[in-house]
């Protein structure tokens, strides 16, 4: 999407598809560091039993687990809608190009 002479917003299906597989990318690319976060922080917790902190060391991981979760979906979805997006466009250019290039009838 960027700005053309007339200051008018221009939006590219091919810059929505690739914005897409940047949202997609990073949500995947998230998954393994935060499946390792939380699964050490377990460990770590349970290593540590008889320790004051060794609660919190596990409540931490717990509690960042759905967040870092939802923002893994919240990444999948705008993935999806911004493909949609693109294809949603792509159809309506084909359709006003359509309508455009049909010759006209005269009125019967």
């Amino acid at each position: 999407m960027g700005d053309n002479a007339t200051g008018k917003v221009v939006i590219q299906p091919t810059d929505l598809r690739a914005s897409a597989g940047i949202a997609k990318s990073l949500g995947e690319e998230l998954g393994p560091p935060v499946q390792n976060a939380v699964n050490t922080s377990s460990t770590v917790s349970g290593q540590m039993t008889g320790w004051s902190i060794a609660g919190g060391l596990s409540q931490l991981g717990t509690d960042w687990s759905q967040p870092l979760a939802d923002l893994q979906q919240r990444l999948a979805s705008t993935a999806t809608n911004l493909n949609a997006n693109a294809a949603a466009h792509e159809h309506n250019d084909r359709a006003v190009a359509g309508a455009w290039a049909a010759p006209l009838q005269a009125p019967k």
